[in-house]
């Protein structure tokens, strides 16, 4: 697992925390829920990536193997 993957990973759980207090938090801070949404956000878009390059080191792996 790559050292971007762990931090995905600590965002993701960061941004649940965050939107789990929702308005409550809200009501404290004022920018819980907007936090919560923009980690989940760059989440979504570092999976996309880590995911791609998970994906390309997989195809290299099975034409290492036919060779």
């Amino acid at each position: 697992m790559t050292r971007l993957a762990k931090w995905k990973t600590a965002a993701q759980l960061v941004a649940i925390g965050f939107l789990l207090a929702g308005e409550a938090g809200d009501v404290l801070f004022g920018y819980v829920t907007f936090t919560g949404i923009v980690l989940l956000w760059l989440s979504a878009i570092v999976t996309i990536y880590t995911g791609y390059d998970y994906f390309k080191a997989g195809v290299r792996h099975l034409f290492e193997e036919d060779a």
